[in-house]
């Protein structure tokens, strides 16, 4: 065999890897947690396919994995960099695979236990990382401002004064943003006879949104939120928001103090509406 076709195989069954799991991303769920366990099949499954090539079995592993592995890191680790172990469980789960056929019954006892961690790193490690990567403690005075509510009716910010105050920046067009929402909304029933505690929802004017787009997501979906538009983007560049992108929450004290600020959403962050409940009572 020479080397070329020696080392073809698994390049190509690393690029359908990477197709694979580019779809799971793009086309099914940014999950982290569904992620790391389609990933670990994957390319366990991608190992075993080339379990029967003698290269050097540290190219081999290299080539599955190298291509998505980049991809991870220059895209996912930039922003997350918590979540390193990605890289080395893939790597592992393709080193495993291409030992198969030659100690088949210690690889699966090896894969097993394996899988174990990669559960323990799934339910619990997971959440705490992306939850630790999104969310970043503030003090600092909230600058006065009105909110126009979708109602028509204006409200000064000073005029909250003295009641804890969630503001989530929101797109209609927004994917993570409509996927917090809804966890959004577990917190906000939480305090739904707490009169100290207001939610606004507010729209960015980011993304092509219009007024008229927002009223149509707010009839679709029946939330109880106190909704806003945010004109001209003018709350969200006073708040100095622009470069984190949506979603955007903030949770203000009753001194008008911001005090945390959660960047993005991810379906990994299982415990989202424990903590912000938790958070928001700190602050009562």
């Amino acid at each position: 065999m020479t080397i070329t076709k020696k080392y073809l195989k698994p390049l190509l069954t690393g690029i359908v890897a990477t197709l694979i799991m580019t779809f799971v991303m793009l086309g099914i769920t940014m999950d982290f947690q569904i992620l790391l366990l389609s990933g670990t099949i994957i390319f366990f499954i991608s190992g075993i396919i080339n379990s029967n090539n003698n290269g050097h079995y540290l190219i081999v592993v290299f080539l599955i994995t190298f291509i998505y592995l980049a991809l991870f890191i220059l895209i996912i680790l930039k922003e997350l960099p918590d979540l390193w172990y990605f890289v080395l469980i893939f790597f592992m789960a393709s080193l495993l695979g291409l030992f198969y056929n030659s100690y088949k019954k210690k690889i699966i006892i090896s894969f097993s236990l394996f899988s174990i961690i990669v559960l323990f790193l799934t339910i619990k490690i997971i959440p705490q990382n992306i939850e630790n990567q999104f969310t970043q403690t503030r003090f600092e005075q909230l600058p006065e401002f009105s909110i126009n509510e979708m109602s028509g009716n204006i409200v000064n910010s000073e005029s909250l004064k003295g009641k804890v105050v969630v503001l989530d920046f929101f797109g209609t067009w927004c994917k993570p943003c409509i996927g917090e929402l809804k966890e959004l909304d577990k917190v906000q029933l939480a305090f739904k006879e707490d009169d100290d505690v207001v939610f606004y929802v507010i729209n960015a004017n980011l993304g092509g949104d219009t007024p008229e787009k927002f009223e149509a997501f707010i009839k679709k979906n029946q939330y109880k939120f106190n909704f806003a538009y945010d004109h001209k983007s003018e709350i969200h560049k006073l708040l100095k928001l622009q470069q984190f992108g949506l979603p955007v929450l903030l949770i203000i004290d009753k001194e008008q103090n911001i005090r945390l600020q959660h960047v993005g959403f991810n379906p990994a962050e299982t415990e989202f509406a424990e903590h912000m409940i938790e958070t928001i009572n700190s602050f009562k």
